[in-house]
Formats: C-alpha cells, sequence, structure tokens
C-alpha cells in the first residue's frame, strides 16, 4: 500500500512540475530601403551548433510562399510546426517589425541564436541574413544585417 501511494505522489510531483522559466523578448528588426515586392521572413531559434530548434515567428500566412526561404522551408519539413498562432504581414522597403518573443531562460548565454531569413519573390534569399546571439553582452544590442534586413535589436529584462 505504502508503494502504491509513493508511486501517485511521485506521478502528482511530475504532473505538476513547473513549466521553464521564461523570458519576455522584445526584438525589432528594421528592412532596408528597396522597392519591389515584401519580404517574407522566417525568425527561428538555432542551438550551439546553428542547428534549427524551433519557429519564433514568420511573416505570410499563406503556405504556398513558404518555400522561397529555401533553409527554413528544409528544416520545417523535417520538424513540423503549428504556424498559425506565429505568423505576420510580410515586410516591404525601410519597414520595421517588432516581435514579442517568450523564450526559455535556459537559451541564454548556452550558444542559442535568433536567425532571421529573408526572401523576396523573384528576388534574392538570405538564408542567415542576420543572427542575433542570445548573451547578456547582446541585450539590447544592434545586429547588422546581410540582405534585405539592415539592421535587428533584442531585449529583455
Amino acid at each position: 500500500m505504502n508503494k502504491t501511494l509513493g508511486a501517485m505522489a511521485l506521478v502528482a510531483t511530475l504532473s505538476f512540475a513547473p513549466a521553464a522559466a521564461a523570458k519576455d523578448v522584445t526584438a525589432q528588426i528594421q528592412m532596408v530601403n528597396y522597392d519591389g515586392h515584401e519580404a517574407y521572413l522566417a525568425v527561428y531559434l538555432v542551438n550551439a551548433e546553428g542547428r534549427y530548434q524551433t519557429t519564433l515567428w514568420v511573416s505570410g500566412k499563406d503556405p504556398k510562399y513558404h518555400s522561397y526561404l529555401p533553409r527554413w522551408w528544409r528544416y520545417l519539413s523535417r520538424a513540423p510546426q503549428e504556424l498559425d498562432a506565429i505568423t505576420g504581414a510580410s515586410a516591404g522597403g525601410g519597414d520595421r517589425v517588432a516581435l514579442k518573443l517568450d523564450l526559455n531562460d535556459e537559451w541564454f548565454n548556452a550558444g542559442y541564436a535568433i536567425r532571421v531569413e529573408s526572401a523576396v519573390e523573384a528576388g534574392a534569399a538570405h538564408e542567415e541574413d542576420a543572427l542575433f546571439e542570445l548573451k547578456d553582452d547582446n541585450n539590447g544590442a544592434r545586429i547588422d544585417g546581410t540582405g534585405y534586413v539592415r539592421v535587428m535589436r533584442a531585449g529583455w529584462e
């Protein structure tokens, strides 16, 4: 009888274990000034080895355009994820995108980074347009983009 009660207590403890602590991160992406179609963006988390972990945000609600972001699209095809709640409008030349992200504490100062991939219909794709490392030294820092992203900033408390 005591073993049964002990096992039940263990199950109850595991069932109600607290979720991983999280930080509220505000990320801002400013696009370069360019003419033409709006850019599709995929904002996702990569680990210390640069491997995909999860999608944080993606522009464009129509999945038929997601394949314009080739690296992210390959990741997503191997690790499908529901995207409805994390999609937004595409960004044009000079636009700014503001994101509120809820990131696990364990990702900070552990080699994880936010990668931004960008592409424009009938234009170039930039598989690593911006890479923002999640480390205390970068809190509030400005990271220059290499393609359609002019600059990215992120900060947390």
